[in-house]
């Protein structure tokens, strides 16, 4: 019943976020990002200075002023959180792409010893047959294992195991102090 209500939640969460992102963020980005608005807001500092003696404009120029920083910041930590988290997304995915190829490439390294195994045996079968043929006695020759994959690697065995790429990922995260509030 929990798990129901926060997968509702999370959901109801996300539709409200991608709501926003799409029809009411990007309103207030159009409208601090025009040209005109930038120039007009860096020129309302010079009545900042020029009619200091006037309190009610200069409380009214550095209200919109503290607004218009309120907002800048706001949206400017918004779209860096929503890079961040794509920037995970994607490293996620090229390494989950990463581990299917390597497991592709391993499966097509085995079949390829495997088909030289194979072809080593019918080559030894036909040598047997024309030295049967020709009255000849034929000796096998010792036949080599195929070479082991996690040997090659250069970290070798731990570079296999299942917990290797969460390992090395919690070793590389730069981890923030706590807070000591």
């Amino acid at each position: 019943m929990l798990t129901q209500l926060r997968q509702s939640t999370a959901h109801f969460m996300g539709a409200i976020n991608d709501f926003l992102d799409k029809h009411v963020l990007p309103w207030p980005v159009r409208f601090l990002t025009f040209r005109f608005v930038i120039l007009v807001t860096i020129g309302l500092l010079v009545p900042l200075l020029v009619f200091a003696n006037n309190t009610v404009l200069v409380l009214s120029i550095n209200s919109y002023l503290n607004t218009m920083s309120v907002a800048v910041s706001s949206i400017v930590l918004l779209y860096a959180t929503l890079a961040e988290a794509r920037q995970k997304q994607i490293a996620e995915m090229q390494e989950k792409r990463a581990q299917e190829d390597h497991a592709h490439v391993t499966e097509m390294h085995n079949l390829i010893l495997e088909t030289l195994v194979n072809q080593n045996e019918e080559i030894e079968e036909l040598k047997r047959v024309l030295g049967m043929l020709s009255g000849q006695p034929y000796t096998p020759e010792a036949q080599e294992h195929g070479i082991d994959l996690r040997t090659l690697h250069p970290r070798g065995d731990e570079r296999f195991a299942e917990d290797d790429v969460a390992q090395r990922l919690q070793q590389s995260l730069h981890r923030n102090p706590p807070d000591p509030g």
